[in-house]
C-alpha cells in the first residue's frame, strides 16, 4: 500500500475524499467512532452534506475534506467534520479547532445554527493512513503548558493500526480499515464477500465504484500481488448484492447435482432462474426510482421491495415511479406498501 501512496497522493486523496462525499461512508463513520448512546440519537433521513470551503477575518481560503450534518431526534444537530492525513501533523488539533470556528461562523450567518441561535455539537475527526503510527497531539491541551486544561480536542483514527475487533460489524469504514492493514492479501475472499454484502444494491453501486477506485490508488502496484483482484472487484461494481448471491447459487447448484442427480437439479435451476430475474426486476425499479427521486429513495425502496416476488406487487411499485410528482409521494405510497 505504502508504494501506491508515494507515487500517487494527490489521486490518493481525491478517492478518499470521493468516498466520502457518501452519506453512508458519513454514517459508517460516526457509528465507529461516536458513543453508542450519542449515535442512537442521530436520524439517518436527515444527513446531508455542508460546505467544506470557508473564508478567514482576512478573506483567508481554507478548504476542508468533509463534512456532514445529522439531526438529533432529542433536539439540536451534530455535525462530523472529517479530515484525511498521510503525514503526522503536530498542529492538527489547532487546524481542525481553526476550521470548527470558520464553519460554525458560515452557519451563524447564513442563519443555519440550532432552533435558538444554539451551536451544533461538533465532532472534528481525523482518518490518518500515514506509514507511521501517528504519535502528535489530538487535543489543544497537548499543545499547551497548561495540559490539564479543558481543551477541546479531536477524534484520531489510526487506520492502519485501529483495532478491528473493536469496531462494529457490517460497517464500510470498518472494511476500509481492514484492507487498509493488509487483509486483501491474507483474506481477499473474505474481505470482498464483506464488502459486497455491506455495499450490495443497485442503490449503492455509485458508492461501491467510489470503494474500488479507493482500493486501486491504496495499493497502486500491489494489486497486482492478489491473484484475480481486479476482476473481483469489477465483479463487485457490476454485480453487487447479487454477485455473491450468484456464487451461492452456483456452489448449490453443484452440490446438488452431486447429491441428489442431474434431473432434480434442473428443476431446482429453473426455480433459481427465475429468483434472479426477480432480483433483476427489483434492481430495475430502483435504478429508475434513483434517476428520478434521487439516491435516498432508492436506498429506502431497497428494503422496503427486499424479497419481494409478486409480479404484480413490483408492477405498481413501477406504476408509482411513473405517476408520482415528487421523493415524498413516491415513499409515502412506498411505505404504505411495506406495511401491508
Amino acid at each position: 500500500m505504502a508504494k501506491g501512496k508515494k507515487k500517487g497522493g494527490r489521486r490518493h486523496d481525491a478517492a478518499f475524499k470521493s468516498l466520502y462525499a457518501f452519506s453512508l461512508m458519513a454514517w459508517d463513520l460516526m457509528e465507529a467512532v461516536l458513543p453508542l448512546a450519542l449515535f442512537e440519537e442521530l436520524d439517518f433521513d436527515t444527513l446531508e452534506r455542508l460546505p467544506t470551503e470557508w473564508f478567514g477575518p482576512s478573506l483567508q481560503r481554507r478548504l476542508g475534506d468533509a463534512v456532514w450534518r445529522v439531526r438529533r431526534r432529542g433536539g439540536g444537530s451534530l455535525i462530523l467534520l472529517v479530515e484525511f492525513q498521510r503525514k503526522p501533523d503536530r498542529l492538527m488539533p489547532l487546524r481542525a479547532g481553526t476550521y470548527v470556528s470558520l464553519m460554525l461562523e458560515d452557519l451563524a450567518g447564513r442563519d443555519e445554527l440550532d432552533p435558538g441561535g444554539r451551536l451544533p455539537l461538533v465532532r472534528p475527526v481525523v482518518l490518518y493512513n500515514g506509514l507511521r503510527p501517528w504519535r502528535g497531539p489530538v487535543s489543544l491541551a497537548d499543545l499547551s503548558l497548561d495540559s490539564g486544561a479543558d481543551w477541546p480536542g479531536l477524534t484520531l483514527v489510526d487506520m492502519g493500526r485501529a483495532k478491528v475487533e473493536d469496531l462494529p460489524n457490517g460497517n464500510a469504514v470498518t472494511l476500509q480499515i481492514e484492507i487498509e492493514q493488509g487483509a486483501l492479501a491474507h483474506d481477499p475472499k473474505g474481505v470482498l464477500g464483506r464488502l459486497s454484502n455491506c455495499l450490495g444494491g443497485p442503490a449503492r453501486r455509485e458508492v461501491r465504484v467510489a470503494f474500488v477506485d479507493w482500493i486501486q490508488e491504496s495499493l497502486g502496484p500491489e494489486l497486482l500481488k492478489v491473484p484475480n483482484l481486479k476482476d473481483r472487484l469489477t465483479e463487485i461494481v457490476e454485480l453487487g448484492e447479487f454477485q455473491d448471491m450468484k456464487s451461492l447459487m452456483l456452489k448449490s447448484m453443484q452440490d446438488y447435482w452431486q447429491e441428489q442427480g442431474f434431473e432434480r437439479s434442473m428443476a431446482q435451476a429453473a426455480e433459481w432462474r427465475l429468483e434472479l430475474a426477480q432480483a433483476d426486476e427489483r434492481a430495475r425499479l430502483c435504478r429508475m426510482v434513483r434517476r428520478k427521486f434521487g439516491r435516498r429513495a432508492a436506498e429506502r425502496l431497497v428494503v422496503l421491495i427486499r424479497g419481494v416476488t409478486d409480479p404484480e406487487r413490483l408492477e405498481e411499485v413501477g406504476d408509482w415511479i411513473i405517476d408520482c410528482g415528487s421523493e415524498a409521494e413516491f415513499l409515502a405510497r412506498a411505505e404504505r406498501a411495506g406495511d401491508r
